[in-house]
């Protein structure tokens, strides 16, 4: 995902928290995979580091099983 179409995708998926929750895992790991590179640029997007910490939350959330919002816990 190059600067562009992250600026794009941020700017309309609407709330970023229910746009993280909802993406898939692999879903997930390319958007943060596309966020710490472009925070790794001279001039990041506009609100890429919101969205960075708030999706290696997401991330952090979905690799502890035993917490109680973790997907697929029984």
């Amino acid at each position: 995902m190059n600067r562009s179409q992250l600026a794009h995708f941020m700017n309309h998926s609407g709330d970023p928290e229910e746009t993280l929750t909802a993406a898939s895992t692999e879903e997930l790991g390319i958007i943060v995979d596309a966020l710490y590179r472009n925070l790794d640029t001279p001039k990041p997007v506009l609100g890429a580091q919101d969205w960075y910490d708030l999706a290696v939350e997401e991330l952090g959330r979905r690799s502890t099983p035993e917490s109680p919002g973790a997907y697929g816990a029984a």
